[in-house]
């Protein structure tokens, strides 16, 4: 997936696509915050009738805004020259803050590596909302494109699937997938290279999810409300087969 760079856009229009429909708040909500510029046909029909919705997005592109004209702003070099110099100790402090501040973080890190796992496979589901609306299945031809770079098979019929794509994910390509259930679509994405030793539960972005060991790498799942996370999770331990090699 492409880098966004919003900044210097004008707000993007797109027409509604073959199947797309009307938008609710939450999915509304979840396209603006990924992208305050986006507008979409189904989500400018949600803003017209919806003024809390509107308000939402008016707020968010000028908080957008303004976090933009402060990166572009240079720095007043000649207010910091005149500054005077702090107390050595003072210095003393700062750094010694900082340090402590990043042992505190390499911690976190090295103790509970799942946690950062999870919040990047969150933040990565919420980067592509687009996935949550999909209303179309997938072709087998798509679905098998989606697996081929990553190594996987998946025996599953292509009538639940409603979203299959290749995503770049910590240096690896990853299939994405999103299946439709009898309590709503499930996010899934198969991670060859990454390893867990038991299962994980978190809840990131308003996301509830587990990741789960796999026969090679680990198989994350996600849902937005109450989707049958740990039943998907099952199925996909039993039905993914991990081909051989190390794409």
């Amino acid at each position: 997936m492409r880098p966004d760079a919003r900044a210097g856009r004008r707000p993007r229009r797109r027409g509604r696509r073959p199947g797309e429909h009307a938008v609710n708040c939450d999915e509304a909500r979840l396209l603006i915050g990924a992208d305050p510029g986006v507008t979409t046909t189904a989500l400018e029909e949600h803003l017209r009738g919806c003024a809390a919705c509107a308000g939402f997005r008016r707020e968010t592109r000028a908080l957008d805004a303004d976090i933009r004209r402060a990166l572009e702003r240079p720095p007043d070099l000649a207010r910091s020259r005149a500054a005077v110099r702090p107390p050595a100790w003072r210095q003393w402090a700062l750094a010694a803050s900082v340090a402590l501040a990043a042992f505190v973080a390499l911690g976190v890190w090295v103790l509970r590596p799942s946690d950062t796992l999870a919040r990047e496979v969150a933040a990565h589901v919420q980067s592509e909302p687009e996935s949550w609306l999909a209303t179309e299945h997938v072709t087998a031809a798509g679905i098998e494109h989606a697996l081929r770079g990553a190594g996987v098979q998946l025996a599953i019929t292509s009538e639940r699937i409603r979203y299959a794509q290749s995503c770049w994910f910590r240096g690896h390509y990853v299939p994405h997938l999103v299946l439709e259930t009898a309590r709503g679509e499930v996010t899934v994405l198969l991670l060859r290279h990454e390893h867990v030793s038991a299962r994980r539960a978190f809840h990131e972005a308003g996301m509830t999810g587990v990741i789960v060991p796999a026969e090679r790498g680990s198989i994350a799942v996600l849902a937005r409300g109450g989707g049958d996370i740990d039943d998907i999770a099952r199925a996909m331990q039993r039905d993914v087969r991990w081909l051989p090699g190390n794409p």
